[in-house]
């Protein structure tokens, strides 16, 4: 992507299709016996499935068009505006003949229809057709009824307060930013959604696999048992060591139950986040997750994962655009600051039409229709040019919304610094993880390596009798611990993995789940 900021698209329609399969898994796991082997529940399904139906995402989502319609809305403000009206009027004016005359009546109706309209510069104009019938009782007029009508043009252009296409469009161009915001938003909750996917599924493999090694130690003490009580019979051994045995197979039954909480604590996390709900087919089957992936030998070092995390890390690029917004409010409010001071306009033509009165020589004489026909004849014209200027004395309102624009500016940048930080630490927190979780992974393979040959030769000793059962529960345990201290240390290096690519934005990404961010740089040019 070259393009300086990016819109929306998308996840990527195959998303669906990559839930699919899922939705089948869960429809046969459901259906199946329940001692039957079901297919794994891969990652990548799992990923696809909660970003197609989470309700937190889809929430989040609905935002984009609401802020969509509200740049339709700020659009509508240069739109053109049809306006019409009709009236009536009386008035009963006293004569100016004087002598004891009666005051003359004057009746009026008329109709205007015109359309008014303001462009992005500031100017605004009207275009607008009057027209009048006039009747008095006055013997001076000429014409009753008078029939006029007006063709008028009014412009006001502003020369300083709201003057140019950047204060005007303004509002709008915050709101084109908004709908980017909400997209950089929709897909940053996408990310995190993912990563809690993520985090939740190595924790449901590694709790299977620790249930896995629960249920072999708890075999392990079930034949030392049996060998025991053999010996027992035999007379070789007292019935303690009998008793140790069933003590040691009592206390691992606990931990294999413990084990199957964690698994089913675990599984309905994953329910929630992919939105299984009860009524869904496959709820209350259990998951069948993949291995653990091996341990990761390639991942970014800090300085390419921070660059990575601050170019592309969505969060980040909507804090950018507010600090953009607060920067249009503070050059909009500074605007405002400014005396009103427009140049006003107006060029009209009217023409005239009526009856004429008896002992009266007029030119204007006619029908109604008349004074439509007169207009393009220039029988009558106006127009009118000149400035007109206002100013608040004080002019505290808009100082005070320039201070405050400036100080709202100052926290969005204040929170965009405290954001990048953020996404520092958390860069630098998940590579912690990693390193750390792999340096113990490779201690504990050498640790389980030396508990499995410890424990080999600990029961070559039982057999030839040179040991006892303490011993050999001890090294089993040692052998366990081993097991479960390997898997733990695989599972915290993941998980690190994990959180480092959400950091970073791309986690959604290295699963082959991209969300695309795409925009025209000319619609943030010329908007």
């Amino acid at each position: 992507m070259t393009t300086a900021e990016h819109r929306w698209r998308s996840l990527l329609p195959w998303t669906a299709l990559l839930a699919a399969p899922l939705t089948a898994v869960l429809v046969g796991a459901a259906a199946a016996d329940p001692g039957a082997e079901r297919p794994p529940l891969r990652l990548r399904e799992a990923l696809a499935l909660g970003i197609q139906r989470n309700l937190d995402l889809r929430l989040q989502e609905i935002a984009i068009p609401v802020s969509e319609q509200e740049v339709v809305a700020r659009e509508a403000e240069f739109d053109p505006v049809m306006e019409a009206g009709a009236d009536a009027r009386a008035d009963k004016v006293p004569s100016a003949a004087g002598g004891g005359r009666d005051p003359n009546l004057v009746r009026t109706t008329g109709a205007d229809v015109g359309v008014r309209k303001r462009f992005t510069t500031g100017l605004e104009s009207r275009l607008a057709a009057e027209t009048f019938r006039r009747t008095t009782d006055d013997p001076g007029t000429a014409l009753v009824p008078a029939y006029r009508t007006f063709l008028v043009l009014d412009l006001t252009q502003p020369l300083l307060r709201d003057r140019g296409r950047e204060v005007n469009t303004s509002a709008l161009r915050e709101g084109r930013n908004a709908v980017l915001q909400a997209r950089y938003l929709h897909l940053d909750r996408a990310l995190r959604i993912g990563e809690e996917i993520e985090l939740a599924y190595y924790d449901l493999a590694t709790a299977h696999q620790l249930l896995a090694y629960r249920v072999e130690a708890r075999g392990r003490a079930e034949e030392l048992l049996a060998g025991n009580r053999e010996k027992f019979e035999a007379g070789v051994v007292p019935i303690t060591e009998v008793q140790q045995a069933e003590t040691a197979v009592a206390a691992r039954d606990e931990q294999v139950v413990v084990a199957r909480q964690l698994a089913d604590r675990v599984t309905t996390r994953l329910w929630d986040l992919l939105e299984i709900r009860r009524g869904d087919p496959g709820y209350g089957a259990p998951f069948v997750t993949e291995p653990l992936p091996p341990a990761p030998e390639d991942y970014p070092e800090l300085e390419e994962a921070l660059a990575v995390a601050l170019a592309e890390r969505p969060d980040l690029r909507e804090r950018l655009l507010e600090v953009e917004n607060r920067d249009l409010r503070v050059a909009f409010s500074r605007n405002q600051t400014l005396p009103r001071l427009d140049l006003v306009a107006t060029l009209g033509l009217n023409g005239l039409s009526g009856d004429e009165r008896e002992g009266f020589s007029s030119d204007y004489d006619g029908r109604y229709l008349d004074s439509w026909s007169r207009l393009p004849d220039g029988d009558g014209y106006q127009w009118l040019a000149g400035v007109r200027l206002a100013y608040p004395l004080g002019n505290r309102s808009a100082q005070a919304r320039l201070r405050q624009s400036a100080w709202e500016k100052r926290q969005a940048v204040y929170g965009l610094k405290r954001l990048e930080g953020t996404a520092e630490a958390e860069v630098e927190r998940a590579l912690v993880d990693v390193r750390r979780g792999l340096e113990r992974y490779r201690v504990a393979e050498r640790f389980h390596r030396l508990a499995a040959a410890t424990l080999s030769q600990e029961m070559e000793r039982l057999k030839e009798g040179l040991s006892d059962t303490f011993r050999v529960l001890t090294f089993q345990d040692d052998l366990t611990e081993a097991h479960i201290r390997k898997e733990a240390a695989l599972s915290d290096s993941q998980k690190g993995l994990a959180s480092l690519y959400r950091a970073m934005g791309k986690n959604l990404e290295r699963h082959g789940i991209v969300a695309e961010l795409q925009e025209k740089e000319s619609e943030r040019e010329h908007p």
